[in-house]
């Protein structure tokens, strides 16, 4: 990605921050393994997306909660970032 990238381009990084133990095809990707896919590289990760099986369960009910779930990092299962070169 980093070779066909322009200098002011940017990288739109979206996946999972958890690993999913009944799925062994999703495995999350930790943040010191996507610093060491860009070295050099300015990174900017937030944890976010309310774990689906809590977003499945409580979004029936309330969307607000879900809302305000999602604001705890703890409860957020993607990370989504911008990876930019130096």
């Amino acid at each position: 990605m980093l070779r066909v990238l322009k200098d002011d381009g940017a990288i739109l990084w979206y996946d999972y921050h958890l690993s999913n133990p009944r799925n062994p095809d999703v495995r999350g990707v930790k943040k010191k393994e996507i610093y060491a896919l860009f070295p050099g590289c300015s990174i900017n990760l937030q944890r976010i997306t309310l774990a689906p099986p809590l977003a499945r369960l409580l979004a029936p009910y309330s969307w607000t909660l879900c809302y305000f779930l999602e604001r705890l990092p703890w409860l957020c299962s993607h990370y989504l970032g911008v990876i930019r070169k130096r």
